[in-house]
C-alpha cells in the first residue's frame, strides 16, 4: 500500500473494517464498528466519527489498540486511531421522552414572522402561551394499529380552516398510551400554521382547571376566569376523569363547553374510560361528551412498540441490536411509557457500566422493571435451536453466505419463525441480517412446500425441531 500520506481516510478505513471483520460477531461488527465513519487522515492520525459519546468511550476501551494494529498491518507505518463525537461542539438536541425525537423547526417559524395582523408571534412563545410543550408533535408520534384512528381524527381536528363533523373529540385509553402526546399535537399544530391569525389555543389539565377555578372564587375574579376558558377557538382538556364528584367546577366546565360549542369553536378532550364509564359525572355534560366523536387508543402492539425503541434509539444514537430490542418489545407490553423507562434503564446500564447492550442486560432491566425472569426471547431461541441441529453458526444464519446447507437451514429458521412467533415478515427479516420481507415469503413458501413432499429431510427436521422448541420456553405470545 501507498505512504499514509497518500491514503484517503476512506479507502484506509475501508481496509481496516475488511480486515476487523472476520474476527468479530457480526452484531459487534454492525454496532460498534461500521457505525464509525472516516473524518480525515493527517500526520498518520485517523479520526473517525461516532454518533454518541458513549460509544466513542467504548470504541476507545474496547477496539482502538487493535484498529491500530490493523492500520500498520495495512501501511506498514504507525497510524493512531482517534475517536470524535459526529457534531461534537454543536448545541445538543434536546432529549424527546414520549415516543420519538421530535422532528425539526422551520427557522423563520421559530424566530416569528409577520402574520397577516402584522404582529410576530414565535412558535416557543406561543406554545408557552397556551400551556403547550412543543416538543409533542405528529411529526413524532409513532402510528400503529393501537392509535391510528384517534391519530386521523386529531389530525382532521387540527385544521381550523375546515368544518368539522364532530365537536366535540374525546379520546380514551390507560395510562401512558400517548393521550397527551396526540391532545398537544394538535394545538401545536394550530399554532404552526395560524399562530400569526390571533387563534387562541389552551391547553389545560383538570387539575388545573380546578385550581384556576377555585382560585377565581377565592379572589373574586370569576370574569377573568370566565374569559380565560370561554374565549378560545381551541380548548385541550386532559383527563376529565378527575372532574368526578366536583360539582362546581362541572357546572363551571359545562357553562365554558356549552360557550365554546354554541360559537362553534373546539374541544378535546382525554379520559382513561369511556363515556359510560365516567361515574360521579352531571348528566348534562356527559350527554355533551358523548354527542360528538370518541375515539380510543389501545396498548401498543408488538411492532409499535419496536418501532419506539428503534426510534428512540436513533435519536439517542445509542446502538441497539435488534434482538435486545425484540426482548424489551415482547416483555414490557402494559404502555409506553414504561417501555421508555426500561429503554432508559438499559442505557444507564450501559454507560455506567461501559458495556455494550445484550440480552443477559435486557433480561436483568426486564426483572428490575417487572420483577419477572425472562426466558430466552423466540427468535435467539429459534435461531441457536436451528444452528444447532444444522451445526452452524448463528452468526452464518444471520450473515450473507449463500451456501446451500447454510441457505437451508435458514429458511427453516425463517419458516419456523412465521409459525411459532406473531412478528411481521419485515421484522423477521431483520433477524437475518436485514433482509427483505420478500426473502421471508420464499423461504416460508418453499419450506412449506418442502413439507409437503420432503418427508426424508424436511418433514424430519421440522418435527425434530418443533419438538426440541416445545421443551423450551417459547409459547405463542399474544402481542
Amino acid at each position: 500500500m501507498a505512504s499514509v500520506a497518500a491514503i484517503p481516510a476512506s479507502e484506509l478505513w475501508t481496509a481496516i473494517m475488511s480486515a476487523v471483520a472476520p474476527s468479530v460477531s457480526e452484531t459487534t461488527f454492525s454496532s460498534w464498528i461500521e457505525t464509525l465513519k472516516p473524518e480525515k487522515l493527517e500526520d498518520r492520525v485517523l479520526t473517525l466519527l461516532a454518533p454518541s459519546k458513549f460509544h466513542r468511550e467504548f470504541v476507545e476501551e474496547h477496539f482502538v489498540p487493535g484498529l491500530e494494529a490493523v492500520a500498520l498491518e495495512n501501511t506498514g507505518e504507525p497510524v493512531r486511531v482517534r475517536i470524535r463525537v459526529q457534531g461534537a461542539g454543536e448545541i445538543p438536541r434536546q432529549r424527546n421522552l414520549r415516543f420519538a425525537p421530535p422532528a425539526p423547526v422551520n427557522p423563520i417559524e421559530s424566530n416569528g414572522s409577520n402574520g397577516s395582523n402584522g404582529h410576530t408571534v414565535s412558535v416557543a412563545d406561543a406554545a408557552a402561551e397556551a400551556n403547550l410543550n412543543p416538543r409533542y408533535r405528529f411529526e413524532n408520534f409513532i402510528e400503529g394499529d393501537c392509535n391510528s384512528f384517534a391519530r386521523a381524527a386529531c389530525l382532521a381536528i387540527s385544521d381550523l380552516s375546515r368544518p368539522t363533523l364532530w365537536n366535540p373529540l374525546l379520546i380514551y385509553g390507560g395510562t401512558g398510551l400517548g393521550k397527551t402526546h396526540l391532545l398537544q399535537s394538535i394545538g401545536n399544530r394550530v399554532l404552526s400554521v395560524r399562530r400569526n391569525d390571533g387563534i387562541r389555543v389552551r391547553y389545560v389539565s383538570s387539575e388545573r382547571f380546578t385550581q384556576d377555578f377555585i382560585q377565581s372564587v377565592r379572589s373574586q375574579q370569576g370574569a377573568d376566569f370566565a374569559d380565560k376558558y370561554r374565549n378560545v377557538d381551541l380548548l385541550l382538556v386532559d383527563d376529565i376523569q378527575f372532574f368526578a364528584t366536583k360539582e362546581r367546577t362541572q357546572t363551571e366546565f359545562f357553562h365554558a363547553f356549552n360557550a365554546l360549542h354554541q360559537s362553534g369553536r373546539r374541544i378535546v378532550m382525554t379520559s382513561d374510560r369511556p363515556v359510560h364509564e365516567l361515574a360521579g359525572f352531571d348528566e348534562r355534560l356527559i350527554s355533551r361528551f358523548d354527542s360528538g366523536l370518541v375515539t380510543n387508543v389501545n396498548p401498543p402492539t408488538y411492532e409499535t412498540r419496536l418501532a419506539i425503541l428503534q426510534d428512540r434509539a436513533k435519536f439517542e444514537n445509542f446502538p441497539l441490536p435488534l434482538d435486545v430490542a425484540d426482548l424489551l418489545s415482547t416483555h414490557i407490553t402494559s404502555n409506553v411509557r414504561e417501555l421508555e423507562g426500561a429503554f432508559a434503564a438499559l442505557v444507564a446500564h450501559c454507560q455506567f457500566g461501559r458495556v455494550p447492550a445484550t440480552l443477559e442486560l435486557a433480561q436483568r432491566v426486564i426483572q428490575e422493571k417487572t420483577g419477572k425472569r425472562t426466558g430466552r426471547p423466540p427468535v435467539e431461541l429459534i435461531q441457536q435451536t436451528v444452528a444447532d441441529y444444522f451445526r452452524v453458526s448463528q452468526d452464518a444464519l444471520r450473515g450473507k453466505t449463500r451456501k446451500k446447507e447454510i441457505a437451508y437451514a435458514r429458511m427453516i429458521a425463517m419458516y419456523l419463525m412465521t409459525e411459532i412467533t406473531e412478528h411481521s415478515l419485515k421484522t423477521i427479516g431483520g433477524f437475518f441480517g436485514g433482509r427483505d420481507h420478500s426473502t421471508v415469503i420464499h423461504a416460508r413458501d418453499t419450506i412449506a412446500g418442502l413439507r409437503k413432499t420432503d418427508e426424508v429431510q424436511t418433514v424430519s427436521a421440522l418435527n425434530d425441531l418443533e419438538r426440541r422448541l416445545s421443551l423450551g420456553p417459547i409459547l405463542r405470545t399474544s402481542m
